[in-house]
Parts: structure tokens; C-alpha cells; sequence
């Protein structure tokens, strides 16, 4: 027995086949859903965006910094 039919052999062991022939149901459409619906601001967002705001009214010549940048 070679090195590769051994591997092969492993593996085979490792990742039984799959019995069914697809997923359980189409998902795209939860995709396209999510896809669809607005945007919130999360917790972390509004963080940051307040830590740039106290950084900016601290030092007001970081803002050519900030404008660089986006």
C-alpha cells in the first residue's frame, strides 16, 4: 500500500460520504430577505462614531486625518 492510497484510505474513514443530495431546503430566498431589510446602527457602531466624535472636539486638526482616510 502507497503512501497516497493510505491517505486516501484515511480520509475516506475520516469524512464518511453524505446521504442526502442537497440542503434541506432553498435558502436563497432567506438571503435575499436579509438582503432586503434596512440596516440598524449596533452598539458598537454608535461607539465609535462617539469616540471619533470626542476625538475630533479634542483635537480639532485630526479632522484632515479623518478626511484622508475616507
Amino acid at each position: 500500500m502507497t503512501e497516497d492510497e493510505r491517505l486516501e484510505r484515511l480520509l475516506r474513514e475520516a469524512m464518511p460520504a453524505t446521504t442526502a443530495p442537497g440542503p434541506p431546503r432553498d435558502l436563497w430566498p432567506l438571503i435575499v430577505a436579509r438582503g432586503r431589510t434596512p440596516g440598524g446602527w449596533s452598539w458598537l457602531d454608535l461607539g465609535i462614531a462617539a469616540v471619533v466624535a470626542i476625538a475630533l472636539l479634542m483635537r480639532p486638526g485630526w479632522l484632515w486625518l479623518l478626511a484622508y482616510h475616507l
